[in-house]
């Protein structure tokens, strides 16, 4: 019930704010509990988990991320030879004792299946050759099944103390108290809900416009402990009909064996993310006002010729001195390395550019992308097309018709200001506008 409601909010959520990418992912890697015991040593084995989530980017670096991810986990258990576990039991005739169980060779596979609900602040950096650094952290909240015990033990002395009669018995398969040779069961044990806290990093390949491939590394430990609040057991269950029937208990409900239980995951991950931002809504074009020019008196003609009307072309509005500039004068700032995007700040303008020629649609223009002298000829050519690219289709959604810019890439030539000394980098990777004149 607390995971369909949990899920629920999520999904709620989602359509609330409008997620900008959704995400499928695999992981594997050490995954499981982390005993602290001082009876015996746990170890992790390799597990690993299947997801999908949704992040909604509010900045160009920062965003917040969630989903649902199904995990499988397993690990082994084994407990130090020469201990004996006790537990205080009653037997066939009402009689208190203490119930005595000393193990060779006891060891426990134990596994199972997690459901987690993630939330992390994601980071990521400038895009750069189409590559970016991410950062995730935050919690999760994991909902265990129950965990399946497979316990083994080459030997298993039972015994029972009656402290009142200062009596061991040792010998009595009848009624429970003997020595089982080569003995295995299977059990089940509830876990608790934990709280997790969340790390992961990697990089991020753009692939395609909205389809991103993400690797890297994670890491999940739980805060709580999963064994739930149990009354002390033994690993095996007292039969006082006989030796045979006796059942495993686990070590994870008996805090002799184990003091603490956390939830412990790590590894590598890989992740596919779809963009789902859309497109900017292109704007209605203003009307351009229509002007005819008065006609001169048309002749009578005869009754039986219908009169032609004839139209004249709208006048064309010419650029002024300070649209013009406005153009021009100012190249678009790409200041980070590697970034072909359009930011924020260069959408502004680019509005206005475009109110400019929509008004203006006898006015074409080059389009040339530039970058500073860090990295190869040929890279840089290539970025400095692709921001030019962007910048066209901008406008292109903004209603100005393709065949009205000419794009080109200069590269890391002809920078604005000498590259040395570094501040100077930023300002050559811009893309500059002009406007061709008509002969």
């Amino acid at each position: 019930m607390k995971i369909k409601i949990t899920i629920a909010i999520i999904v709620l959520f989602s359509v609330t704010i409008k997620a900008q990418e959704i995400n499928i992912k695999i992981n594997g890697g050490p995954s499981g509990i982390l005993y602290d015991s001082n009876l015996g040593e746990g170890k992790l084995k390799f597990g690993g988990g299947i997801g999908v989530g949704y992040t909604y980017f509010f900045s160009d670096h920062w965003g917040i991320s969630t989903g649902i991810d199904v995990i499988y986990n397993q690990n082994s258990f084994e407990l130090n030879d020469g201990n004996t576990i006790t537990t205080y039991e009653v037997d066939d005739q009402t009689s208190a004792f203490e119930y005595r169980v000393t193990p060779s060779k006891y060891k426990e596979d134990q596994h199972f299946i997690s459901a987690a609900i993630p939330l992390l602040l994601q980071y990521r950096t400038a895009v750069a050759y189409k590559t970016q650094l991410y950062f995730g952290f935050g919690g999760k909240v994991l909902f265990p099944g129950k965990q399946t015990v497979k316990a083994s033990s080459s030997q298993l002395q039972l015994s029972g103390y009656y402290p009142d009669l200062n009596l061991l018995v040792d010998d009595l398969p009848v009624h429970g108290f003997g020595t089982v040779n080569n003995w295995q069961d299977k059990t089940s044990v509830s876990l608790q809900t934990s709280f997790l806290v969340s790390l992961e990093t990697g990089l991020s390949f753009t692939l395609k416009e909205k389809t991103k491939l993400y690797t890297g590394i994670y890491l999940d430990y739980g805060l709580s402990d999963m064994a739930k609040n149990t009354p002390d057991q033994n690993i095996v269950s007292y039969n006082p009909n006989g030796i045979d029937n006796i059942q495993a208990k686990g070590v994870i409900g008996n805090k002799k064996i184990v003091q603490e239980s956390h939830y412990l995951s790590a590894g590598i991950q890989i992740k596919l993310g779809f963009s789902l931002a859309k497109d900017k809504q292109q704007p209605v074009q203003p009307k351009t006002e229509e002007i005819t020019s008065a006609m001169p008196a048309q002749p009578v003609q005869e009754p039986s010729v219908q009169k032609q009307v004839v139209e004249t072309a709208p006048l064309q509005k010419e650029l002024t001195i300070e649209e013009r500039n406005y153009i021009e004068k100012q190249p678009l700032a790409f200041q980070e390395i590697g970034n072909t995007n359009v930011t924020p700040e260069l959408a502004v303008r680019l509005d206005q550019i475009a109110k400019i020629l929509n008004s203006n649609k006898d006015t074409e223009l080059t389009i040339t992308g530039y970058t500073c002298n860090i990295g190869t000829e040929a890279r840089n050519l290539e970025i400095g097309m692709q921001r030019a690219q962007n910048v066209a289709d901008y406008l292109k959604n903004k209603g100005i018709n393709s065949n009205r810019m000419l794009l080109f890439s200069k590269g890391e030539s002809e920078p604005l200001v000498p590259n040395t000394p570094a501040e100077n980098k930023p300002l050559n990777r811009r893309v500059k506008l002009e406007i061709i004149d008509k002969k």
